[in-house]
Parts: C-alpha cells; sequence; structure tokens
C-alpha cells in the first residue's frame, strides 16, 4: 500500500494521516479510497514502531539508531515507487554513515529508477528511441546514479551489488567496455550470478557479436538458471539465426516461467510470424495474432506488439484489422514515420485516397529523404510482394 512508507515516514498520528490523505488523493482519487487508507494508518504506525523504524533529527543532524531498518524504510519507498523519497531517505543515512557502500549502492538504485521514470516509456519508431536513449543516457539522474555506484566500488571492492548496479547503468550510458568489465567484477565476486550473465549477453548481442551472446546464455542455462529473460534473449538471438523451432522453444519457457510478461508473447509471435510466411502457414498466423492480442491485453500501450499485429493481419489479408491497429499504434506514438507509410499503404488498397494522401504527407515531414519512387506504385508493390513472400 502507499500508505505504508508515508507510516514509517512520520512520527504522529495526525501527520500521518494528513500526508496519507495527500498521498491516497492521487493514487486512489475517491473520497472513501482515501479514508480506506487512512483506516489503515493506526495499524502500520505500530508495525513501523514495532521493526524499529524510528529516526531522529536533532539540529539537522541524522542521528540513526538501527542501519538495517532505514535500509528496510529506502526499499520500502522504492517498492512503492517512491523514489525521491527512497534517495531523500538514503541521503539522510549516508550523512551519518558516510563510508557505507550499501547505501551508495541503494541510493544509485534508486537514481536509476528516477531516471527512467521521468524519461518515460520507450518509443518503438527507431530514430525516437535514439533520442529518447540519448537523453536518459546524459539525464542528471543517471550521472548521480553513475558517480553512487563509483563511490560504492570503492569503498567495499567486494560489494557484488554495487558493481552489478554499476554495469547497468553503463550499459544505460552505451558505456559497453565498462559495462562488461563490471559484470565480470560482480561474477568474479559472485561466480555464476543469471541477472549479470544475461547483462552481458544482451550487450554482446548489441555489439553484434551472437555468438559470443549465445555462449553466454547457452552456459547460463544449462547450468540450471530458469530466468525468463535469459531464455527471452536466447529466442532473439536463434531468431537472427533462423533458427526459428529453437527461438520458438524458447519464447514458449520464457511464457511458462511469467506468463505475465507481454513481451515473452511478443516475441513468440514474432517467431510464429516467421513461421508464417512460409506455404501453408495461416495456422502459425492465427497463434501469433493470439499471442499479440495476449501481449496487449496485458500492456495495452504496448505500441510494438500493434505494430506486429497489423502485420499479421496483412499477412492473413485482413486489412480491416491491419488498419484499426495502424490506427492504435499512430495514436499512440504519433512520430512514428513507418507507421504512417503502412497506413498510407493500406488506405490506398482500400481506396481510401484522402486518408492516403495525409498519411503520405505525414510520412514526408517525417522522413524527408525516404522517397524514392512515386508513392502510389510503391504502396502497391510493397503490399503485394509482402503477401506473396508470405506465402498466403
Amino acid at each position: 500500500m502507499q500508505v505504508r512508507p508515508v507510516a514509517y515516514a512520520f512520527d504522529s498520528l495526525e501527520e500521518v494521516l494528513s500526508e496519507t490523505e495527500t498521498s491516497a488523493a492521487v493514487t486512489h482519487s475517491h473520497p472513501e479510497g482515501v479514508k480506506g487508507a487512512q483506516g489503515a494508518a493506526p495499524d502500520l504506525i505500530s508495525e513501523s514502531r514495532s521493526i524499529g523504524y524510528t529516526i531522529c533529527y536533532a539540529g539537522g543532524a541524522c542521528q540513526m539508531n538501527d542501519l538495517d531498518t532505514i535500509i528496510k524504510r529506502g526499499e520500502a519507498y522504492f517498492d512503492e515507487g517512491l523514489y525521491a523519497r527512497a534517495i531523500a531517505n538514503y541521503t539522510r543515512a549516508i550523512a551519518a554513515w558516510a563510508d557505507n557502500s550499501q547505501l551508495y549502492t541503494l541510493r544509485a538504485k534508486a537514481y536509476t529508477a528516477k531516471a527512467y521514470e521521468e524519461a518515460g516509456r520507450a518509443p518503438f519508431d527507431e530514430d525516437a528511441y535514439a533520442k529518447w536513449a540519448e537523453s536518459l543516457s546524459r539525464g542528471g539522474e543517471l550521472g548521480l546514479a553513475l558517480d553512487d555506484s563509483l563511490r560504492a566500488v570503492a569503498l567495499d571492492p567486494a560489494n557484488a551489488d554495487a558493481y552489478y548496479g554499476l554495469g547497468v547503468i553503463l550499459m544505460d550510458r552505451r558505456a559497453w567496455g565498462g559495462a562488461i568489465a563490471a559484470f565480470d567484477k560482480c561474477l568474479v565476486i559472485l561466480p555464476g550470478d543469471a541477472e549479470a550473465m544475461c547483462w552481458k549477453a544482451a550487450i554482446y548481442d548489441e555489439l553484434g557479436n551472437v555468438p559470443a551472446a549465445l555462449e553466454v546464455l547457452d552456459g547460463l542455462l544449462a547450468a540450471g538458471a530458469e530466468l525468463p529473460v535469459a531464455y527471452h534473449l536466447r529466442s532473439q538471438l536463434r531468431t537472427l539465426q533462423e533458427d526459428y523451432e529453437g527461438a520458438l522453444t524458447d519464447a514458449s519457457r520464457a511464457i511458462e516461467l511469467e506468463p505475465e510478461g507481454p513481451e515473452y508473447y511478443l516475441q513468440r509471435a514474432k517467431v510464429l510470424s516467421y513461421l508464417g510466411e512460409k506455404p501453408a502457414g495461416a495456422e502459425q498466423l492465427a497463434k501469433a495474432v493470439k499471442d499479440l492480442s495476449e501481449a496487449l491485453r496485458l500492456d495495452p500501450a504496448f505500441t510494438e506488439a500493434y505494430n506486429w499485429r497489423s502485420l499479421a493481419y496483412l499477412q492473413a489479408g485482413d486489412d480491416r484489422r491491419e488498419l484499426a491497429d495502424l490506427d492504435a499504434l499512430i495514436a499512440l506514438e504519433p512520430g512514428h514515420a513507418e507507421a504512417y507509410r503502412r497506413r498510407y499503404e493500406s488506405r490506398l488498397a482500400s481506396g481510401d485516397r484522402g486518408g492516403a494522401a495525409l498519411d503520405w504527407l505525414y510520412y514526408c515531414q517525417l522522413e524527408p529523404g525516404a522517397v524514392s519512387e512515386p508513392p502510389v506504385e510503391a504502396a502497391h508493390v510493397a503490399r503485394s510482394d509482402f503477401r506473396k513472400f508470405s506465402g498466403n
């Protein structure tokens, strides 16, 4: 509950009730919801006292009676998504324990999460994503996270979590070599750490070294690590190698391990779509549409899933549903140039020349250098070739 960190942060019932009203007015957005949150406050105050969540501030100095409980309070803030409060909590603790590596590690983690929160959802369009990633890497919060991680490893060279966090931050800053070195340090301290190995594989993939990435993942999964993200990444790599059966097996295993992961359904749908390009692939295509629909049920704003489902409908010859998904994609991501181009083709095929002309203008505005042949001819050829290639 959002009220738990509030109960831990303030000493008196009056303060907790007041701050709970402020918090619940946003999270619950209803008078009865606010009352319910306030009703839980007294019990949570008792809970916080029973486990020792007490901090005293005198003359601006931080006098803490138990480092472990301070850390737990920061983790409670983090788990609730209250990253600014988690950062403030760790900052006060660092004022008292300036040589504590764990505190810097935890504050770096909170700074990283806050950086992603401020950056917002990553766009699907490649150009927009590149700008988003560049903005994230140059953001102030990520810089603060990097400073804290470097301080943490300097204070305690045996802090595996600090090296792991440093690796993640350096990945976000596109410093691939430094990220690999950080994960290697983590793995020296904690041999076989599954998540660190997974991130190393992801970096190799980013660098175009697919064999190295597969070697890491094969070793990890052969050792018995049942990590859905590892199966997911290996499925992506096997897809690149056109090992569709192996990719399908891995994607299905990721879903078995984490059935609420929309990205896993998307990956399996991609593999099924490739299998649907073969003659008599209609059954695989129907399965792909089912997986994409499940991904969108789990995450209704998943633009990449709309894109792939629209392609599956195009393969299947369902122009109406293809157009509906392109409409949804553009509504969620208005700067997606390729979506305008494909909707232009779809509208032209359905006889909506006015709508097609408008989409072509948007496409030209977003991608002024992409037009190399007469648009009507290009559209007809593109759709015809795609369906011919699909074998449906």
